[in-house]
């Protein structure tokens, strides 16, 4: 899909221009107030922009000097909220529904709910679940209008450290399971890392950088930012400081950190975490060997 947008809210101005690859999961990766969720709102349709044009191959959603404008529900689109907005009056299985068009596939929903682990919670309502559960049936009602593009808006922002770092797996596993295009707003790089194929990176509406996570955040940057994901493999901690041990691709690599910043962090042992250091901040030693 081929984006190019522009729009204007008040004093801020949205300027973008980008490609998202079919069948990968995209990141539109950058801090709050950038753009990331009115793109968003612009691809679906839900907001009209001021010129530009949204072109999926040969198919048009949008373009400015041709007056094509589709309706959101023309757009063949799933949406997932940052506050899952499901309807509080129906029951989970009903929420599902939902988003199935075709009565045929109706009996496609049980599969739907075992996917996303919530078998024995259909006749559940949403104010029964707990935040993980509702962002899992926000995602398969999503996928279940088998839409061409999934736009998620920061999905587990709302959620607390262990289970959005459980569903990032989860997320991850559905997608790639129905193989459907995916732009995911976030401004978490671990995140970005875990589960992006291809990176959009956003600053006052406009796009600075595109590529994939290890182009964007270790390859040109190099120069004046190591970045290293690992796994957490260890923590030692006394009330002031912390060692923090991370494994990356079979190497060890240990930092200190302040033992409050662990706490905030609820890092544990397993972790998956991103490791950067200034490049001033890099001092080499020489090995001498025995002769």
């Amino acid at each position: 899909m081929n984006v190019c947008l522009k729009k204007t809210w008040d004093k801020f101005k949205l300027d973008v221009t980008f490609q998202i690859p079919p069948g990968k999961i995209t990141a539109l990766f950058g801090p709050s107030g950038a753009g990331k969720s009115s793109i968003l709102r612009l691809i679906s349709g839900l907001e009209v922009a001021d010129g530009g044009m949204i072109h999926k191959g040969e198919e048009v959603w949008y373009d400015e000097s041709k007056a094509i404008n589709l309706l959101p529900q023309q757009r063949s689109v799933g949406f997932v909220f940052q506050d899952f907005a499901l309807f509080p009056h129906l029951t989970v299985e009903r929420n599902v529904v939902y988003g199935i068009k075709e009565k045929a596939r109706l009996g496609e929903v049980k599969n739907l709910l075992l996917l996303a682990g919530l078998s024995g919670y259909e006749h559940y309502y949403p104010a029964q679940l707990s935040g993980g559960q509702k962002q899992r049936v926000a995602l398969i009602r999503a996928l279940a209008r088998k839409p061409e593009i999934l736009l998620l808006d920061e999905p587990l922002s709302a959620l607390d450290w262990e289970t959005r770092r459980q569903l990032q797996e989860d997320l991850k596993r559905i997608i790639k399971q129905f193989q459907v295009t995916t732009v995911y707003v976030t401004h978490d790089v671990t995140e970005v890392y875990k589960l992006a194929d291809y990176v959009v990176v956003l600053e006052s509406g406009r796009v600075i950088k595109q590529g994939t996570p290890e182009e964007i955040f270790m390859g040109k940057r190099l120069s004046t930012r190591i970045q290293l994901v690992g796994k957490v493999v260890g923590i030692e901690s006394d009330p002031i400081m912390a060692a923090v041990t991370v494994i990356h691709e079979g190497q060890y690599f240990k930092t200190l950190i302040d033992t409050e910043e662990i706490l905030r962090l609820h890092l544990v042992v397993g972790d998956d975490v991103v490791i950067g250091a200034k490049s001033s901040d890099v001092i080499l030693f020489k090995v001498l060997t025995r002769s």
